[in-house]
C-alpha cells in the first residue's frame, strides 16, 4: 500500500483577473509547508505537481524548505484543476440574473470578495448538478471526478507498490479524490471545494490496482504545520 499526499496549493490572488499566482502569503505557507514534511515525512519518493503557476509554485518553494531531503518533481496535468474560467463563462449569467445578485457583470464581483464567493458558490453547485446553460460545453462535474481518479491510478502504476508521494494540486482535484474515496454524491462534494485549506495536507493510503477500492483517508485538511506558528493570517481558504 502507497501513501499519497495531497496538498492544496498556497494561497493565490483569489478577486484578481490573474489568480493562478501565490501571494505573499501563500508563498510563506509553502516554505512552512516544507520544513513541516522534513520533519514528519523524512523518505518522500516523488513530488507531482498539476502544471499550474500556483501549483509549481507551492512545490518548488516545499522543496527549497526540505533542501537535502526533497525528492524529485514531476508535473501530471490530471491533476491541474478544473476550468474555472469556462464555468463562469457557462453558468455566471445565471447568477447576475438573480434578483439578489447583488452585481451586474464580473467586475463588480472581483470588486467584491463576499459577492465573488457567493458567485463562486453558485457556478460550482449548478456544475455539479449539471443544470444547463446556454454557453458552450463545459466538461461534467462527473467527467472530471473520473480523470482525477484515472489520474492517480496512472501515477501509481509506475511506482514501488510502497512508495510515499506528495501531489501539490487545487480543491476540485482534491475533492474528486474524497467523493472518491468517501463515495460521496455530488451535491455532498459542494461544501468539500470550498472548505478545503491552502497548504492543507490531505492523506489517502491506497493500493496500485484498486482504484480507490479499499483506500482509506487517514488524514483531511490539515493545517497543523500552520496552526502551530500562531500567525492567523497563515489560515486562508482563498
Amino acid at each position: 500500500m502507497a501513501v499519497i499526499y495531497f496538498i492544496r496549493h498556497g494561497q493565490a490572488s483569489f478577486g484578481r483577473k490573474d489568480y493562478d499566482q501565490l501571494s505573499g502569503v501563500g508563498e510563506r505557507q509553502a516554505r512552512i509547508l516544507g520544513h513541516h514534511l522534513q520533519r514528519v515525512a523524512p523518505r518522500l519518493d516523488l513530488f507531482c505537481s498539476g502544471g499550474l503557476a500556483r501549483q509549481d509554485h507551492t512545490a518548488e518553494l516545499t522543496r527549497d524548505a526540505m533542501g537535502n531531503a526533497a525528492p524529485p518533481l514531476t508535473t501530471d496535468t490530471a491533476f491541474s484543476e478544473y476550468d474555472h474560467e469556462a464555468l463562469f463563462r457557462a453558468y455566471l449569467p445565471g447568477f447576475l440574473q438573480r434578483e439578489d445578485a447583488g452585481a451586474t457583470s464580473l467586475e463588480e464581483l472581483l470588486a467584491d470578495h463576499r459577492k465573488l464567493e457567493r458567485a463562486l458558490r453558485h457556478v460550482l453547485s449548478a456544475w455539479m448538478e449539471g443544470r444547463p446553460h446556454d454557453g458552450p460545453p463545459v466538461k461534467s462535474w462527473s467527467h472530471f471526478c473520473d480523470d482525477v481518479v484515472a489520474g492517480v491510478s496512472d501515477l501509481m502504476a509506475g511506482l514501488n507498490p510502497k512508495s510515499r508521494v506528495v501531489v501539490f494540486t487545487s480543491g476540485g482535484v482534491i475533492t474528486a479524490v474524497m467523493r472518491s474515496v468517501l463515495g460521496l454524491s455530488h451535491l455532498r462534494t459542494l461544501g468539500l471545494t470550498l472548505s478545503i485549506y491552502n497548504a492543507s495536507v490531505t492523506q489517502i493510503y491506497c493500493s496500485r490496482t484498486d482504484n480507490f477500492n479499499g483506500a482509506l483517508l487517514l488524514g483531511y485538511n490539515n493545517i497543523s504545520h500552520l496552526e502551530m506558528t500562531g500567525d492567523r493570517d497563515l489560515i486562508t481558504f482563498r
